[in-house]
């Protein structure tokens, strides 16, 4: 029986070894967990406080956002305001432009019919002047003509006599027209 309880008695010290030892890592497994569940809970409240200063950067973010927006929607609005003063002016300028270059159209064809007519003036008082020499050389070749058909015939001296006459008959008349 001192055998066989001896045995027990081992068999029981060996089951109490490896349940202390059993115990033993499992309460250093526990120890290892425990320090992790600590360490996770430090990394959580510290990715917890990152995380609420991300959301406020986001949220400053998005409100420096918007304001630039709005301000981009002013600086948009200036300049369509600019623009479009800008435009008007153009097109006034355009407007003025374009009457001012259709008065001197007006103007260079009005002076050109007007040095036109004067050219024409000119020419006819030219031709005018001219013509009266050239008449009176006309009709003094003529006369000497005839001076001398009239020394050689009486009968054409009288002719030459008469139409002398009538040339100057017409010429009066011609200027009694002008």
């Amino acid at each position: 029986m001192d055998c066989r309880m001896k045995r027990l008695k081992d068999k029981y010290e060996s089951q109490i070894a490896d349940i202390e030892h059993l115990n033993n890592t499992t309460q250093s497994k526990l120890n290892v967990m425990k320090e992790r569940v600590t360490d996770l809970e430090a990394d959580n409240i510290r990715i917890r406080g990152h995380i609420k200063t991300l959301e406020r950067q986001n949220e400053d973010l998005e409100k420096f956002s918007g304001r630039l927006k709005g301000e981009r929607d002013k600086v948009e609005e200036v300049i369509r305001g600019e623009f479009s003063e800008r435009l008007v002016t153009l097109e006034e300028e355009n407007k003025n432009v374009k009457s001012e270059l259709i008065e001197g159209r007006t103007r260079h064809k009005l002076e050109s019919e007007r040095q036109g007519r004067l050219h024409e003036d000119e020419m006819g008082e030219v031709q005018n002047r001219s013509r009266v020499p050239l008449l009176k050389r006309d009709e003094l070749i003529k006369e000497l003509r005839d001076k001398k058909f009239c020394s050689f015939s009486p009968s054409r001296s009288f002719r030459s006599a008469i139409d002398k006459t009538k040339r100057t008959i017409a010429k009066a008349r011609a200027k009694m027209k002008d």
